[in-house]
């Protein structure tokens, strides 16, 4: 079984502000820092360019899905697109033999202090796999997000 499951969401600063967090490791730092319900984001390899390994682990008891392992696969500058693989842990523990996500900035228009941010998951399952779902991953970019209009980075 094959899913593809995408959502946008308005970013209320700037689409250069917003790519400079999301494709480095300044997102990394925020979600460790500002997230209560993770115990831990933490650079397994890498400097934030394709192939960084990132490990977060959830606060025990807070989270249902397990510590999984992320590897950073594109980072594009000129597109504005990252992709992040799920490489052990999380979803895959839950029945999914791969779980990619991808991030993609557009400029929103006649704004410049605002863009959409396009989130697309596509994961391959096998049939007793666990539910598949983006609102966690929708609810922390949302804080992200929140977060960057609030504080200058």
């Amino acid at each position: 079984m094959s899913g593809k499951i995408s959502e946008e969401v308005e970013v209320k600063v700037s689409i250069t502000e917003a790519w400079e967090v999301y494709s480095t490791l300044k997102l990394a730092m925020i979600l460790q820092s500002e997230l209560p319900h993770l115990y831990g984001v933490d650079i397994l390899e890498g400097d934030g360019g394709v192939g960084t390994i990132i490990k977060v682990t959830p606060r025990p008891g807070v989270s249902v899905k397990p510590a999984f392992k992320e590897r950073f696969t594109k980072i594009d500058h000129e597109k504005r697109v990252k992709e992040i693989e799920i490489i052990e842990g999380g979803y895959l523990d839950m029945g999914c033999t791969s779980y990619r996500i991808t991030l993609e900035f557009m400029e929103k228009e006649n704004e410049e202090s605002s863009c959409i941010l396009r989130v697309t998951v596509e994961y391959e399952a096998n049939e007793d796999a666990s539910f598949v779902t983006i609102k966690p991953l929708m609810n922390t970019l949302k804080f992200v997000n929140q977060y960057l209009q609030n504080n200058k980075i």
